[in-house]
C-alpha cells in the first residue's frame, strides 16, 4: 500500500495519472502540504520507504509496477531523457512554445513520446500540456498525443479525481485541430 501525499500541481497528476495507470493500490491523502509517497510495501521487503520529488517517484514507481519503462537500454536512456526535460516546463514558462515545438517535432511520426509505447515520459509531460491551456492548432503531433493521453480511462480518472488540476476543456486546446 502507498499512502500518496497528493498536492494538486502538475506534479500531483503526474503521480495520480501513474497510480490510476497502473492500479498499484494507494490511498491518497489530499490537502498534503508536500507531494511525497510512502510505500509500506517496498520491493525490498524492508521498512515503509518515504520518497520526495516527482521524477523520482515515477521512476520508483516505473520500476515497482514494471510499466512505464521500456526494456532497451536507448530507449529506457530516452524515457528518462524526456521524463527529465518536463522539468522545462517549471523553468521556463514563459517559454511555451518553445517546449511546445519540441514536443511537436519528437511526436512527429510515433505514437508517444519515446515511441509507439506509452511511458513514463508522457505521463510526466502530459499535465504540463494540460495546465499551460494553450491552443494546439500550431502544433498538430502535439494535439494528437495530447487527444489520444487525455482519452485514456486512466487519466480520465485521474483529472476527474476530487482536488485534481482541471485540465482545459479538450475543445478548447484543440481548437482547429481535430473534426
Amino acid at each position: 500500500m502507498l499512502d500518496f501525499y497528493y498536492v494538486a500541481t502538475p506534479q500531483g497528476q503526474q503521480l495520480l495519472m501513474f497510480l490510476e495507470e497502473t492500479g498499484l493500490p494507494f490511498r491518497r491523502i489530499p490537502h498534503a502540504r508536500s507531494l511525497a509517497i510512502v510505500d509500506h510495501w517496498p520491493m525490498d521487503a524492508g521498512e515503509p520507504l518515504p520518497l520526495q520529488e516527482s521524477g523520482a517517484m515515477l521512476l520508483y514507481l516505473a520500476e515497482k509496477a514494471g510499466f512505464g519503462m521500456p526494456a532497451g537500454m536507448r530507449a529506457r536512456a530516452a524515457t528518462r531523457q524526456w521524463l527529465f526535460w518536463q522539468k522545462s516546463f517549471e523553468c521556463r514558462s514563459n517559454e511555451t512554445g518553445g517546449l511546445y515545438s519540441a514536443l511537436d517535432k519528437e511526436l512527429g511520426g510515433q505514437a508517444y513520446l519515446c515511441g509507439e509505447q506509452y511511458s513514463v515520459a508522457d505521463i510526466a509531460c502530459f499535465p504540463w500540456v494540460s495546465a499551460r491551456g494553450a491552443r494546439l492548432a500550431a502544433y498538430p503531433n502535439l494535439a494528437r498525443w495530447f487527444h489520444a493521453v487525455s482519452q485514456r480511462p486512466a487519466t480520465q480518472r485521474a483529472y476527474g479525481a476530487p482536488d485534481s488540476v482541471a485540465p482545459p476543456a479538450e475543445s478548447e486546446a484543440l481548437a482547429g485541430v481535430l473534426p
